[in-house]
């Protein structure tokens, strides 16, 4: 394992959405061949805060399996039809400090936990917990599984 270079990550994150932010003492612990899933996760969330549903949609598989709120959503079209648009709306105005971060390669597979705080405006921060499982789809990382929870 090694620990990303927090500039180059900040940087990242500051070109693809100011509104973004990462904690100056992020905890990360990334195996480099987990670094390409990483930009995905990164890519979708940036994606799903912005609004870019197109984007959103391309990085899941379509038998994704996402957890959220006590419910399954058993694929990618589940999700359109249910929470992704309300998932956007609720991240547009929100920030984003990601705390922690643990990535894994196990086999064709990888792994990323996030703990984050999210602040929105006139709202107390939440604390997050968000796991990705992410798998090489015809030869693309696609995120396979989400599982997100949060509280006050």
């Amino acid at each position: 394992m090694r620990t990303l270079a927090l500039c180059a990550l900040l940087g990242a994150a500051s070109l693809a959405h100011a509104e973004r932010r990462i904690a100056i003492d992020v905890d990360l612990r990334v195996d480099a061949k987990a670094d390409a899933a990483v930009e995905v996760a990164d890519t979708f969330a940036d994606a799903l805060a912005s609004g870019d549903l197109d984007t959103v949609k391309s990085l899941l598989a379509e038998d994704v399996i996402v957890l959220e709120s006590g419910g399954v959503e058993a694929s990618r079209d589940e999700y359109f039809a249910h929470h992704a648009a309300a998932d956007a709306k609720y991240l547009a105005d929100a920030t984003q400090t990601i705390t922690r971060r643990i990535a894994k390669a196990e086999g064709a597979t990888i792994w990323i936990a996030t703990e984050s705080t999210l602040a929105k405006p006139n709202r107390p921060s939440a604390k997050n917990a968000e796991t990705l499982v992410l798998a090489k789809r015809q030869g693309r990382w696609k995120i396979v599984h989400i599982h997100w929870s949060s509280r006050d």
